[in-house]
């Protein structure tokens, strides 16, 4: 779910600025999602070769570990899924031009450093503010300009909090794998904070998000209808008050991306209204 609020958002950009190609909009969606479940392949492939996966993982890289499914059958997926991707995002190129190659270009770009490298992102601090970047401003103006043919400034101050939203779930999984993650020597935001730092973090990041988009509407860069975001707020204190206790730490990533997902409904309907 991580992937749709960002193309919701960005398609509600499309529909306000009065031009709005439905294909085009399902099209920049399906190339998402193929991107999406690439990358995640990808990253499960890299975590496997360098030994940070056992048979308790969860997804892709348990099953590797187990011998249910080998490595390198998983990288083909993963590069098969990235030429359907480029196959589907030549033909919005042919119609909206080349700047959506570039883009798409820097999304990939910053997928491979994020996990293909052999110091990737991933194992760093700055994890989350690589993620923010591609499904923030990457996605948010990329969906925007694939389905009306512009890019504003309000989409563009608009996609860091939503990017930043994103990002709350990549620091709800490092939260969860913090004692892994340590014994296998990355260097994670929580690592590098302390785990209390990464759930003050969390808080940080949320409230960010809310403020961020209250402050664009009081500006009046946004409908006053968007502030309906803050009907969110009793699921995000019970959600991040759970997220203190250890014993709730497995289920970090649902934990916080109902804070997203929630949010991102709210904003979208918001802006629509």
């Amino acid at each position: 779910m991580a992937t749709v609020v960002p193309l919701l958002v960005g398609g509600d950009l499309a529909i306000r600025s009065g031009q709005f190609w439905w294909w085009a909009w399902l099209d920049i969606l399906l190339i998402a999602f193929l991107m999406q479940i690439g990358a995640n392949m990808l990253n499960e492939y890299f975590d496997y070769t360098r030994g940070l996966d056992n048979e308790e993982s969860l997804g892709i890289g348990g099953i590797i570990v187990s011998g249910e499914v080998q490595a390198r059958t998983v990288l083909l997926w993963a590069l098969m899924t990235y030429a359907l991707a480029f196959v589907l995002g030549m033909i919005l190129v042919a119609f909206r031009g080349w700047v959506l190659l570039a883009m798409g270009f820097l999304g990939l770009i910053a997928g491979f450093i994020y996990a293909g490298t052999s110091h990737p992102v991933s194992s760093t601090p700055f994890g989350e503010l690589l993620v923010a970047l591609i499904m923030g401003p990457i996605e948010m103006l990329s969906t925007q300009f694939a389905a009306s043919g512009v890019m504003t400034l309000n989409g563009l101050l608009l996609s860091i909090p939503v990017g930043l939203s994103v990002a709350t779930i990549l620091l709800a999984n490092n939260l969860r794998d913090y004692v892994k993650d340590m014994g296998h020597g990355r260097h994670t935001l929580p690592i590098v904070l302390g785990r209390k730092g990464g759930y003050i973090t969390m808080n940080i990041l949320v409230s960010t998000v809310l403020l961020w988009i209250t402050a664009m509407t009081l500006f009046r860069m946004l409908p006053i209808t968007v502030l309906i975001i803050w009907l969110v707020l009793p699921v995000a204190i019970k959600n991040l008050a759970t997220l203190r206790h250890t014993e709730m730490l497995p289920k970090a990533v649902p934990i916080a991306g109902s804070i997203h997902v929630i949010i991102g409904i709210l904003l979208t309907v918001g802006l629509l209204w």
